[in-house]
């Protein structure tokens, strides 16, 4: 049984403690303290809040490594707080510990929480933070050069575009016949350098990212057989959902991964807008890239996607393409059934490809 509740506002350097007992009543209060310490003394009998925000889930896992039981608060939802007129840290701490004792012994209302993903999930939604940034930076970095060149009206072509940027020529070879100044020359050689370091990172994250999905690699195998699903978008997929168990329908999933469009009802109509982007957006980014190989894997797909952008734009028929995709994803995950259209010679491809990652660093870490 619960005896004592704890409601914990928590900031980088210290914690805000309010505990109350199994009557309601405040048994401590304390102010500045270290987390860490504190949690020296929890037990099972201890129930614990906090709000969500970066680390909680580390300090969640150790507050159930006691035994304690653990409540990750959303605080955009919890209308004691969002709504408070006197908002500090200790009348913080003490709303969450009065309303998780509210809820855990009298039962009349419930606490908003936040879904807390295994480790494998947040470690995958870390590296995949990483991966976004190389991703824009590499964007700025091509975007910079090609501004820079065509400020001395220099526009290079798609194949000398790639040499540069992949690494295949040097800048002096691309440049050779072309008019510029030592300094603008150097500057591009600078830019180059940075991009084709900031390329081979993000190449070599994306081995670690493939990795760090092993625990998961049964759905990463199972989601390959999509044409176009490669398992580091399968991994995207992944980090995003978590459990797609915890979604009770398409719908739901859809809204929360951001391709869901909004809507405006007014005067009795009803109006639908762009989606929603109050959401997790790494799915639907990675999905974006791959949608195209998987329509033209796909019989009818392609009819449908060609109909939609005559109808709709390109835009709006990607989307709702996606929605389309995400929808077998789901079903796959929740039948265990693998891509009713695989091509197996493809599938066996990525399946080996993907089975060497795996061995390859398993024999790393033998060797280690």
């Amino acid at each position: 049984m619960i005896y004592r509740f704890h409601g914990i506002d928590r900031h980088k350097n210290y914690s805000t403690v309010s505990v109350l007992d199994r009557d309601g009543q405040e048994l401590r209060f304390l102010r500045s303290f270290d987390l860490k310490n504190y949690l020296k003394d929890l037990c099972e009998n201890d129930a614990v809040v906090l709000e969500a925000s970066c680390g909680s889930f580390y300090w969640a896992d150790r507050i159930e490594e006691k035994g304690a039981i653990c409540f990750v608060l959303d605080p955009m939802r919890f209308r004691i707080i969002t709504d408070s007129w006197n908002k500090n840290d200790r009348q913080d701490a003490r709303n969450m510990a009065k309303a998780l004792w509210v809820f855990l012994v009298t039962g009349e209302f419930g606490i908003p929480t936040v879904y807390k993903p295994c480790e494998t999930i947040r470690t995958l939604r870390r590296l995949f933070t990483t991966y976004n940034l190389l991703n824009r930076q590499i964007r700025m970095l091509k975007n910079a050069i090609q501004a820079m060149l065509l400020d001395d009206g220099i526009v290079i072509t798609l194949s000398e575009r790639s040499g540069l940027f992949i690494g295949q020529r040097s800048v002096a070879e691309v440049l050779s016949e072309r008019h510029l100044s030592m300094a603008i020359l150097s500057t591009v050689k600078i830019q180059i350098d940075l991009l084709r370091g900031i390329i081979e990172a993000k190449e070599s994250l994306g081995i670690q990212i493939v990795i760090a999905s092993e625990p998961i690699a049964d759905k990463i195998r199972l989601l390959v057989t999509i044409p176009g699903i490669t398992p580091l978008s399968a991994a995207a997929f992944l980090a995003d959902i978590g459990d797609v168990q915890r979604f009770k329908s398409l719908r739901k999933m859809n809204a929360y991964l951001g391709l869901v469009p909004r809507c405006h009802d007014s005067g009795g109509k009803s109006r639908t807008g762009h989606i929603t982007r109050e959401s997790r957006k790494l799915g639907r980014t990675i999905l974006t890239q791959s949608i195209y190989q998987t329509i033209k894997g796909t019989p009818s797909w392609e009819r449908r996607y060609e109909e939609l952008k005559d109808r709709r734009g390109s835009g709006r028929a990607r989307i709702a393409m996606i929605r389309r995709l995400c929808g077998v994803m789901r079903q796959m995950l929740l039948t265990g059934e693998k891509y009713h259209w695989l091509k197996e010679e493809l599938y066996q491809r990525k399946l080996r490809q993907y089975e060497k990652t795996l061995e390859k660093n398993n024999r790393e870490q033998s060797a280690a």
